[in-house]
């Protein structure tokens, strides 16, 4: 009996083996989506600075390859508030014990506190089309290159002047925000010295579109002159036509008042304006090619590997009305 009872458990504990065996040789240890250990799938916490048009895309552009790649997301939304994000990153991260975090910081310095708490967890930490000023706890980070869009704005205003000499307004975002400033920059170095375009006003927004109506009427009374707007964000744009309309100025392409006006970032109020002719180009920004290679790099991350590239700059594509039906279909704002 007691050799028979042996017999029996060494049965059991090979049939026991066999059975561990068959469950791990099935579970996922690619180190993509799922844990292979325990075969929990992997979550993301995203925080975004605020929810307008192209950060709806942008979200949308995470989830779709968060989705493809076997992720979770947990979506937070700042309201425009530094501190409400830290706060926002640092649940993510110690409460909720999130595998990963990509943002879009409202402020670009202070968000570096929250990197650095991502860090000492070992959560790998990306940031997504607003650049971040300390950059050695970030992971990957993705933008547009304000720079170059502000130059391929000024390529436009520059084409244009070639008839008719422009006076322009130029209207520049939140100065805590890399984009603001590269848009701006990249502009005025362009226009530098060109004798038929004259910059006659700025005027600070903040990315507010208070700021950006209120400026807009004050400019256009103060100087009836202008004739040109550099406009940089679609996000300010329905405030800017609120004023030309308010001013008589909202005029399409080939009436005497048309006002010479080129956006950035492709939203779909930039592809209605170019629709309706009263928008001569909007340089667009790739918001897809942000989700798809932010969630390769949390992939690269959660394996153990280095991301290289580090940082990355996706230039922005110029839609105008020479080529707009032929590009828009490429336009974010235009496609969806």
């Amino acid at each position: 009996m007691k050799t028979l009872g042996v017999a029996r458990y060494l049965a059991a504990v090979a049939a026991a083996s066999l059975m561990l065996a068959a469950c791990s040789s099935t579970g996922n240890s690619n180190g993509s989506g799922s844990d292979g250990s325990s075969g929990k799938k992997r979550t993301i916490g995203v925080s975004f600075d605020l929810l307008n048009a192209i950060r709806q895309a942008e979200k949308a552009s995470i989830q779709r390859a968060a989705d493809a790649a076997g992720y979770s997301v947990i979506f937070n939304v700042a309201d425009q508030d530094a501190q409400k994000q830290a706060s926002q990153i640092q649940d993510l991260i110690q409460t909720k014990k999130v595998d990963a975090v990509i943002v879009i910081a409202q402020d670009g310095q202070q968000i570096a506190a929250s990197a650095s708490l991502a860090k000492a967890r070992n959560v790998p930490f990306l940031a997504i089309d607003r650049a971040v000023a300390d950059q050695q706890n970030v992971t990957f980070q993705i933008t547009g290159d304000p720079v170059a869009d502000g130059k391929a704005v000024a390529a436009e205003f520059l084409a244009a002047a070639k008839t008719t000499p422009l006076r322009v307004l130029e209207l520049v975002g939140g100065l805590t925000d890399q984009n603001a400033i590269g848009r701006r920059d990249g502009f005025n170095a362009a226009l530098a010295g060109q004798p038929n375009v004259t910059i006659v006003s700025q005027v600070p927004t903040d990315w507010n579109p208070t700021q950006a109506l209120d400026g807009t009427s004050n400019a256009l009374q103060k100087d009836p002159t202008i004739n040109a707007i550099y406009v940089p964000s679609d996000f300010l744009l329905p405030s800017v036509q609120s004023a030309l309309t308010a001013a008589g100025k909202l005029a399409p392409i080939g009436d005497p008042k048309h006002i010479f006006m080129v956006t950035i970032d492709g939203d779909q109020n930039g592809c209605k304006a170019m629709q309706a002719k009263t928008l001569d180009a909007d340089i667009a920004t790739p918001v897809d090619e942000f989700g798809k290679q932010a969630i390769a790099a949390v992939t690269t991350a959660l394996g153990g590997k280095p991301v290289d590239p580090k940082t990355v700059q996706a230039k922005g594509l110029t839609l105008n009305q020479a080529n707009f039906a032929a590009t828009s279909s490429q336009v974010w704002g235009c496609a969806s």
